[in-house]
């Protein structure tokens, strides 16, 4: 079986779907850009056509840049040993911002199965709207969740459902009667950590396991070090056999 280049795999996907982009071999791996609406031809074409014959989707990304939500899905052969990567942008409209900007792409989770669980982890995630798709819903955070945390205008909880999300937070059955009056006085001078700040992290203590006295491998230190043949029971022995 033939193993096609980028190159050649973009010219068939251009020939079928004529709104296929250019090929990029700027980045490591080379991708084609095209519009949302071309994208289930794009793959379909690639999964079915014999010579690209790509039918594994490894995974669907999504990041979030100053002017748009760039979604990127990377396709191989399994049978032909090739790849190619797309991408998919949906701009962000003027002043389009956290709660009011919901981009939407089609879903391919009929297309790939692997593209179910990626597709819920971009809308959960970042927000992406995968229309077509039989059950979006979150996959990492709880339903009731509000927001998307990888949003670059996401501003963090400080907690979620009782429970402190700060990483220097004191633990609930840690809390005492004085914890909670320096929490009444904090939150009456508004003094709370604003949503959105750096969580400082506390440093760790020192470990107390004991010195094992063991040293590194030469191979650690630069120098080569071989295994040497194995020898046979009683080969080499300077004893001799009973």
């Amino acid at each position: 079986m033939t193993t096609l280049n980028e190159s050649e795999i973009h010219a068939r996907l251009k020939a079928a779907v004529p709104a296929t982009g250019e090929l990029d071999t700027a980045s490591r791996d080379p991708f084609v850009t095209l519009p949302a609406e071309a994208l289930r031809d794009a793959l379909t074409f690639l999964r079915d056509d014999g010579e690209c014959a790509m039918e594994m989707l490894h995974l669907v990304t999504a990041t979030e840049r100053e002017a748009c939500i760039e979604l990127a899905y990377h396709v191989s052969s399994l049978s032909r040993h090739h790849t190619l990567t797309l991408k998919v942008i949906a701009e962000r409209p003027e002043g389009g911002g956290h709660a009011d900007w919901h981009p939407e792409v089609p879903s391919v989770s009929d297309l790939y199965v692997s593209a179910d669980w990626h597709e819920r982890e971009q809308f959960d995630l970042l927000g992406v709207r995968f229309t077509g798709h039989p059950d979006l819903r979150r996959i990492l955070l709880p339903d009731e969740w509000i927001g998307f945390p990888l949003r670059k205008d996401y501003s963090y909880p400080t907690e979620h459902g009782g429970i402190p999300l700060e990483l220097d937070a004191v633990p609930i059955y840690e809390r005492g009667p004085e914890w909670e009056q320096e929490d009444k006085i904090r939150r009456a001078k508004k003094t709370e950590r604003p949503a959105g700040a750096p969580l400082p992290q506390p440093a760790s203590p020192v470990s107390d396991r004991p010195d094992a006295g063991g040293k590194a491998p030469a191979s650690s230190k630069g120098e080569r070090h071989s295994i040497g043949p194995i020898k046979e029971p009683g080969e080499g022995d300077s004893g001799g056999g009973h």
